[in-house]
């Protein structure tokens, strides 16, 4: 599955997460509210974020979900953006600057054209010999484009970071988690400073931000 299953987190976790996570300015009003909300939210049989999200899908019904909920409508709009920080935005493969402009059209003829499509259709071994035989695609560049499809499926991972993670050994989800955020940090650094490799600027908080979704995707990848 290339996003988080929101069905697998309670709402109980959502709650405890914005209690105790830096929440973006913009959405840091979430945590003045979120345990009044929760109870009346179990009231609507919400159980988990996928119950949630398709709560939230109908804007029309905001205003009286809010006043159900006893906070304002840009309370519930900014709950619905939190919420679906959680679902992993597909990337067009050309962003990944990997693979070559005839490699991407003839993956586009097979109807791959986006980090998602990639990923799902290459996580096996055997897929991947089959789309590089089958549509003349390097088997190396087609490797490289579904690690970093992986990588790109963590919120706060765009393609620029994907690589800089890749170049430290780090192939998904599973690799981002183990690894401590103050080696990423003290790697990057590193790299910076001999000019081999430019890195993102980044802070822990960021690394932290990354995290509190890695943590909740599978990764399936057959190496």
């Amino acid at each position: 599955m290339y996003s988080v299953d929101l069905a697998t987190i309670p709402l109980e976790t959502f709650e405890e997460t914005i209690l105790t996570i830096d929440l973006l300015p913009s959405r840091r009003l979430l945590a003045d509210g979120i345990s009044a909300v929760v109870p009346g939210l179990r009231r609507m049989s919400v159980e988990n974020l996928e119950d949630l999200r398709r709560l939230l899908s109908d804007k029309r019904h905001y205003a009286d979900l809010a006043a159900g909920l006893g906070v304002d409508e840009k309370y519930v709009t900014v709950l619905n953006r939190e919420v679906n920080a959680y679902v992993s935005k597909p990337i067009p493969l050309s962003h990944l600057d990997v693979l070559t402009d005839p490699e991407l059209g003839r993956l586009m003829d097979a109807g791959i054209t986006s980090t998602r499509s990639l990923y799902e259709r290459g996580s096996s071994r055997s897929e991947r010999e089959a789309l590089a035989t089958d549509h003349g695609i390097d088997g190396d560049r087609l490797a490289l484009a579904v690690d970093l499809s992986n990588l790109v499926r963590i919120n706060g991972v765009g393609p620029a970071f994907a690589r800089f993670l890749h170049e430290l050994g780090v192939r998904g989800p599973h690799d981002f988690n183990s690894i401590e955020p103050t080696e990423v940090l003290d790697r990057c650094h590193e790299s910076i400073a001999l000019a081999s490799t430019p890195g993102p600027n980044l802070r822990i908080e960021d690394l932290e931000y990354c995290r509190r979704f890695s943590r909740h995707l599978s990764d399936e990848i057959e190496r």
